[in-house]
């Protein structure tokens, strides 16, 4: 049995669901589990990814909670009107941009509706808000103040396995005569990317720590420029002969020669395939260099 490491986001999360627990104790809130529930949503892998869940999060049980207040003052409660009551919310969530609340808000809405009676609901719609307040709230204090996520950190650690996994792949390609799916590349980049977005909004927000922060920018579109060559490469069918210069450049990048030789009649296949072969040599160059310049600015 494989015991794994208990990381600091979990860690992190039952810290901020003990404390929103105590001040809910503290505070005599009604319902604690609700705003335990609000912590865990609110421990997200960055900063700002716990902002925007908490914003959702708000969005969604306030609009709920009006809806069902205002139904349950001004409509009879029968299936007609719930049903009413669920098209509004989603047609409100749609119209804001709010689709990520959609789910929440209609939860709320019924669980007004269908579980209190009618002195009661309006106490339980604003427990229910300060519920959700007070669980976010502490949940992303904490996120940011304790250990905050380094998402700079899992970028840099995601180039460097992507460029590794790309070197890899052209030397099963050059060197084995191999034909990798590309699949898992693609997924990488994509990751890359959205960790990248992440880390953009974190330092817009001033919710980054570090403000030295890398622009990766052209690092992604070298990576997207590689990609397209490989794809390229990987497209022709024939046994390419290589010419003399990108020989010495990739033995300087896997340090071995290519076994299969060359007789030095380049037809016009073998034109186009050295063509994106260099282009692809020299963009896992400009990577390695960059690498280190992301080394140094981090130590």
């Amino acid at each position: 049995m494989k015991f794994e490491r208990i990381g600091m986001r979990t860690i992190k999360t039952a810290f901020a669901v003990s404390m929103t627990i105590w001040i809910s104790n503290i505070f005599k809130i009604r319902s604690p589990f609700f705003a335990g529930i609000a912590a865990i949503i609110a421990m997200q892998t960055s900063v700002s990814e716990s902002l925007s869940i908490g914003k959702n999060r708000m969005f969604g049980t306030v609009l709920g909670a009006v809806v069902a207040l205002l139904f349950s003052s001004f409509a009879p409660e029968n299936i007609v009107s719930i049903g009413i009551g669920i098209v509004i919310i989603i047609y409100i969530c749609n119209v804001f941009g709010w689709k990520k609340s959609i789910q929440l808000s209609a939860m709320v809405f019924l669980s007004i509706i269908l579980n209190f009676q009618e002195g009661s609901r309006f106490n339980y719609a604003l427990y229910r808000t300060l519920d959700t307040l007070i669980g976010l709230v502490i949940g992303t204090l904490i996120n940011y103040f304790i250990v905050p996520p380094n998402v700079e950190g899992k970028i840099n650690e995601m180039i460097e396995k992507t460029y590794s996994e790309f070197k890899k792949m052209i030397e099963s390609i050059i060197y084995e005569c191999k034909k990798p799916s590309l699949e898992e590349l693609k997924k990488h980049l994509i990751n890359m990317e959205e960790s990248y977005n992440v880390l953009k909004k974190d330092m817009r927000l001033h919710l980054s720590k570090k403000q030295n922060t890398y622009d990766y920018n052209w690092i992604f579109t070298a990576f997207d420029n590689i990609y397209s060559n490989l794809k390229i490469l990987l497209s022709m069918k024939k046994l390419p002969n290589i010419n003399e210069v990108n020989r010495e450049a990739l033995k300087r990048v896997f340090n071995k020669e290519i076994s299969y030789t060359n007789d030095g009649n380049l037809d016009e296949l073998d034109l186009i395939y050295n063509y994106h072969l260099s282009e692809l040599l020299k963009g896992l160059d400009s990577i390695d260099k960059a690498l280190l310049k992301v080394e140094k600015l981090s130590q």
